[in-house]
């Protein structure tokens, strides 16, 4: 205990001195007065941290200075039953609960990640991250609750509270991030900012759906979201590999195949793969086409819904003409390709700091002061899109050469950077393409199939709830 009581009092000084609380309470008091704001937290105790220092009695002079705001919490400490009357007193109107008589209306509403997911908050036009998660899906979805449909909100505002550089440069959070969210966008699957990077959208059926009104779509894209990230997938995997055994997937023995009864659905599934072009690792696809429309849907967590059955499903093949949906399913994977490499060869927007670290690059290369061939893929990644994380790196880079005009140490910086986040750009040649030929990659027969896949015919059973992926497929030999 001395020594507990020792380690207290020598950082009790510390702990009043918070510069990040100290910059919440200068937005809450300046730009933010007067509005609604969510404030998010990972972590239970630090949101009742920001809850007892922003309404504990010592802050009265602030509390004044901020508009007297109604602050409250909610975490996995509350009641099930208390969170749906105080979200009514958060977002009145979207949630159609008019504020009872003696209550007041909340305006700073402090949060765990209980309210990330399925909740209707869009009264409010600002959240704060008072901290960054791990999973920049679960930025996504504290993002939705207020990015939805019925905003009254011309504009809605995310705000990021970075660690500290000493704390970043420990833990590289806000790098991670960063990687993982770029990835995300790589695969078409982020359709919003994070932490302020280029967003490259592929599907735009959603943004049709909430034009005429669907108030599902959202819903369905943050379960998306949920899938397109490692954690769903994992966790289906590890429990067939825990019940089954891994050698029962071993086993399995080429050119079997198999189908289930599904309601409404009438078309197959196709899995393919590839490799890629830089050589490293495989493409995967997956592609269902129904088999009237020869309508080709692609994305993976619709298409898993669709294939997903019970170990005791009965086993149903029909008699669709594999062959001719193959062909169409191959020339739609391979024009997407070639749109998305359109796409990849197109100029991007860049921030204002990433030209002029390139300007000062191209002087230091006319100065003759670094080397040639490191500077031009230096001035290749700085042409690329980059999120507000890379951007402050830059920032902080450019500065320190501003103060000491090191050109070696301005181009070793950069290229650290660019060796963390670059991506790869292929040159679009023919060589780089994806061709029919690498869907026939890893197969030897001379009818091409695709590696697994199944069919699909209306009738018998229809959605169950809980189902795991576990697909009855068809595997081709040599696969």
């Amino acid at each position: 205990m001395k020594t507990l009581r020792d380690l207290h009092d020598r950082t009790a000084e510390i702990g009043e001195e918070d510069g990040k609380l100290a910059r919440l309470k200068e937005l809450l008091a300046g730009d933010l007065k007067g509005k609604k704001v969510l404030i998010f937290s990972t972590f239970k105790d630090t949101s009742r941290y920001l809850y007892r220092k922003l309404t504990a009695e010592s802050n009265a002079g602030w509390l004044k200075s901020a508009g007297d705001p109604h602050i409250r919490r909610i975490d996995s400490g509350n009641h099930p039953s208390e969170r749906p009357y105080m979200l009514g007193l958060f977002a009145p109107v979207a949630n159609e609960k008019p504020i009872p008589d003696g209550d007041k209306e909340i305006d700073i509403l402090i949060s765990t990640d209980v309210l990330s997911e399925g909740q209707n908050l869009q009264d409010c036009g600002i959240i704060i991250n008072y901290d960054l998660t791990w999973n920049p899906i679960r930025l996504v979805q504290r993002n939705g609750r207020i990015d939805r449909i019925g905003s009254p909100h011309a504009e809605i505002a995310i705000l990021n509270m970075f660690p500290e550089k000493e704390l970043e440069d420990l833990l590289r959070l806000v790098e991670r991030l960063t990687t993982r969210i770029s990835t995300i966008d790589d695969l078409g699957l982020l359709d919003a900012s994070v932490l302020g990077e280029v967003v490259h959208p592929r599907t735009f059926n959603t943004l049709r759906r909430i034009l005429e009104g669907d108030n599902t779509a959202l819903d369905e894209e943050e379960e998306r979201a949920e899938l397109a990230g490692p954690e769903k997938l994992l966790k289906d995997l590890k429990d067939m590999l825990n019940r089954d055994g891994a050698d029962q997937m071993i086993d399995l023995p080429n050119g079997i195949h198999s189908g289930l009864r599904r309601d409404k659905c009438h078309g197959m599934f196709f899995y393919f793969q590839a490799p890629r072009t830089d050589g490293i690792g495989r493409r995967h696809f997956w592609r269902y086409i129904d088999g009237k429309t020869h309508e080709i849907l692609e994305n993976r967590f619709e298409i898993a819904n669709r294939i997903a059955c019970l170990p005791d499903e009965p086993r149903y093949v029909g008699n669709l003409d594999v062959f001719a949906l193959q062909d169409k399913v191959i020339e739609h994977i391979l024009n997407a390709e070639q749109e998305a490499a359109a796409k990849a060869a197109a100029p991007t927007a860049v921030d204002p700091i990433q030209q002029t670290v390139t300007e000062e690059l191209k002087n230091s290369l006319r100065r003759r002061t670094i080397e040639r061939e490191l500077a031009k893929t230096c001035i290749a990644f700085l042409g690329q899109a980059m999120g507000r994380a890379l951007h402050l790196k830059l920032r902080e880079i450019y500065e320190q050469w501003a103060s000491s005009h090191d050109d070696t140490a301005l181009l070793s910086a950069v290229c650290v950077l660019a060796d963390q986040f670059a991506k790869d750009r292929q040159p679009s040649t023919s060589l780089n393409r994806l061709e029919r030929n690498d869907l026939e990659y890893s197969l030897r027969p001379l009818q091409l199939r695709p590696e697994w896949g199944g069919m699909l015919e209306p009738g018998g059973a229809g959605p169950r709830p809980a189902r795991s992926i576990r697909p009855r497929l068809f595997r081709a030999p040599g696969g």
